[in-house]
C-alpha cells in the first residue's frame, strides 16, 4: 500500500509540474509584451506572493502568475521596509558589470582604493565634465572612478571621441582632455564600445553620469558630484554591508 500511494504522490506531482509551467509561461508572456523587441532576464518567482519578475528595458517589471495582472514601478515590502525591485535591479547591475572585464573599463583610482564605483560616462555630458574635474579629489578620498563610456544620441560626435579616447596610447590623458572639451582626432581601433552601450541598456542607463556603487546600487547624482557627500554615502553603504553580513552569519548559525 505505501508503494501504491507513493506512485499516486509521484503521479500527482508529476501532473502539476505542466501547470506550474503553464503559469510561469503565462507571466513571462504579459512581461513580454510590455517591450515585445526586448528580451526577459532574470525571471524568476517574485518575492511578491504569488507573482513572476523579470528585468525588460531596465527595469523590473512583475506578472500575476496566471499572466492577468501587470505592475510597473517601486514594489515595497512594508514588513521588512525593503524595496524590492531596487534589491532585484541591483542585483541585475552586478550582474552585468561583472561582464565587463577591468580591460573594458577606464579606471581612474589611487594606489590602495577604499571604495570603487562604476561611472557611465558621456565625453560630452557637462556633468560628466563636472565630475571628471575633481577626479583628483575623489582619488584622494580614496576613491575609485572605473568609467564605461556611454554616449548618448544627443551628442552626435561623442561615439568618435570616445573610440579616439579608446583607441590613443595614454588613454587617460587622452579622457581627460576629452571631457575637458578639447578637439580630438579620430582613430580606429578594437574597442569595448557595443558592449559598453549593451550594458548600460541592459540595466537601464539613460543618462550620464550615472554612477553604481559596489553593492549595486545607484549614487544619486547630487551626492555623486560632491567628493566628501560621496565619500559619505560610500561609508554609511559599506557598514551596511558589514551589518548584513554580520546578521546573515548569526541567522546561519542558529
Amino acid at each position: 500500500m505505501s508503494v501504491l500511494r507513493a506512485l499516486c504522490v509521484l503521479v500527482f506531482g508529476l501532473a502539476l509540474l505542466p501547470a506550474l509551467a503553464a503559469e510561469g509561461d503565462a507571466a513571462r508572456a504579459t512581461i513580454q509584451k510590455t517591450a515585445p523587441l526586448q528580451s526577459i532576464s532574470a525571471f524568476r518567482q517574485s518575492a511578491l506572493p504569488g507573482y513572476y519578475e523579470g528585468v525588460i528595458g531596465g527595469k523590473v517589471v512583475y506578472a500575476s502568475a496566471d499572466g492577468r495582472y501587470l505592475l510597473r514601478g517601486t514594489v515595497e515590502d512594508t514588513a521588512e521596509g525593503i524595496d524590492l525591485s531596487e534589491a532585484s535591479m541591483a542585483t541585475k547591475r552586478l550582474q552585468v558589470l561583472a561582464g565587463l572585464g577591468v580591460d573594458q573599463r577606464l579606471s581612474f583610482a589611487p594606489a590602495q582604493p577604499k571604495y570603487r564605483l562604476t561611472v557611465f560616462t558621456d565625453v560630452d555630458c557637462p556633468y560628466c565634465r563636472r565630475l571628471h574635474s575633481r577626479i583628483d579629489e575623489y582619488n584622494a578620498l580614496g576613491i575609485a572612478i572605473d568609467y564605461v563610456f556611454f554616449p548618448l544620441s544627443i551628442h552626435p560626435d561623442a561615439d568618435r571621441k570616445s573610440i579616439a579616447v579608446w583607441c590613443s596610447s595614454d588613454r587617460k590623458g587622452a579622457y581627460s582632455a576629452a571631457v575637458a572639451g578639447q578637439a580630438m582626432d579620430s582613430a580606429t581601433c578594437p574597442n569595448p564600445l557595443l558592449q559598453m552601450r549593451q550594458a548600460g541598456n541592459e540595466i537601464g542607463v539613460g543618462q550620464t553620469p550615472t554612477a553604481i556603487a559596489a553593492d549595486g546600487g545607484m549614487i544619486d547624482s547630487k551626492i555623486l558630484l560632491s567628493p566628501q557627500r560621496l565619500l559619505s554615502e560610500l561609508q554609511k553603504r559599506s557598514a551596511a554591508a558589514v551589518d548584513a553580513s554580520a546578521l546573515a552569519a548569526t541567522a546561519a548559525g542558529r
